[in-house]
């Protein structure tokens, strides 16, 4: 039977007929072309012992549907929390996934400053909502004010990036508070990915305030954006729903085993975390202030940039065989850049400098 571009198409949800896509630019992302300085990736895989015991576990338990509650125990522990305040997710955007369709109906609004992650107005689209409010001002520094007023009765979430993507700006504990103190009727999820750089955590408000939602990923700091894990934190009355929206196996077993190996032997993945923050952070801040360029610091593994043409340094960049991340609107002005290990970040500023003679 022949198929034929006449014939007429599946029709779908005008919510999902209207949308755009979140498109990052993937293509042609050779690791062994490029350096890599565009998605905040880790700058080094995981240690040799733990690909090694994965390509074992991959001959023996590759057939059988993968089990949890071993390293639901280690990550318990890890968090801090008990498992039955824990849901694994396939990376954390399935996290925002099961959470804004647990939460969300059609029209409904959520309230996050911008610009933040785009998975969230993806997702939120999907259903029929919409994701708004402030803009971040000229410093970056987190609007609190102008989020708090911007909720009404249409706000059925708060979305708290911390720090935030992509402008690295850090969020208090405090002004977390507040938000679940000022809306206890509202749930406010606070997205934790940059948790092991900046140190900074609300799990501590997790007993006390009932409206609170925390997700994390292991694809920054513990190595892994291509096993695709991550996890909620919640009280267990709302882990039970997102339960029912998630697959039973929606997380694969090489995820958990490697994810479980991290967590023993954290050595590796904080020595890189003390690296970059200490090392590669301190010497790029310095190289910028001088020669001028205009940055805005943060406690991540990855730096906002102002360079006086956007365009043509970013092309520059990637003429140079080093990819960085040009930003979108209200922040197109600037690119993103990841750390990487020292010897990474002297040929990135030893190409930079030609641009800034060019």
């Amino acid at each position: 039977m022949s198929v034929t571009n006449s014939q007429q198409s599946i029709k779908v949800r005008e919510a999902i007929a209207s949308m755009g896509f979140y498109d990052p630019p993937l293509e042609n992302r050779n690791p062994e072309e490029y350096m890599l300085m565009d998605f905040n990736e880790p700058p080094l895989p995981p240690p040799p012992e733990v690909i090694e015991k994965i390509s074992v576990l991959l001959k023996n338990r590759i057939h059988a549907y993968p089990i949890y509650g071993d390293f639901l125990d280690k990550l318990s522990e890890y968090v801090g929390v008990p498992t039955e305040n824990l849901l694994l997710t396939n990376g954390s955007d399935q996290g925002i996934d099961v959470i804004l369709r647990c939460l969300l109906e059609n029209g409904d609004e959520v309230k996050m400053a911008q610009p933040g992650f785009p998975m969230f107005r993806q997702v939120a689209g999907t259903l029929g909502c919409s994701v708004v409010g402030p803009q971040f001002p000229p410093d970056f520094n987190f609007p609190h004010q102008g989020l708090k007023a911007s909720v009404n009765e249409k706000t059925r979430l708060i979305v708290v990036i911390n720090p935030n993507n992509p402008t690295g700006s850090p969020v208090s504990l405090v002004q977390i508070e507040d938000l679940l103190k000022s809306f206890p009727d509202i749930p406010v999820l606070v997205d934790e990915a940059y948790y092991e750089f900046s140190g900074d955590t609300c799990v501590s408000l997790l007993s006390s305030y009932s409206n609170l939602i925390i997700i994390r990923t292991f694809s920054k700091a513990l190595g892994m954006p291509s096993l695709r894990l991550g996890y909620v934190i919640a009280r267990p009355d709302f882990i039970i729903h997102l339960q029912k929206i998630r697959g039973p196996y929606d997380v694969n077993v090489v995820a958990v085993f490697a994810a479980r190996e991290q967590l023993m032997n954290p050595e590796h993945w904080q020595g890189i975390v003390k690296h970059l923050l200490e090392e590669s952070k301190p010497a790029l801040e310095k190289y910028f202030d001088e020669n001028k360029v205009k940055y805005f610091s943060n406690q991540t593994n990855f730096m906002l940039v102002e360079p006086q043409d956007t365009v043509a340094a970013v092309k520059f960049l990637k003429e140079n065989k080093i990819l960085v991340r040009p930003m979108s609107p209200p922040i197109s002005h600037t690119f993103r850049m990841s750390l990487r290990m020292l010897p990474d970040m002297h040929r990135f500023m030893e190409v930079y400098s030609r641009f800034l003679k060019s």
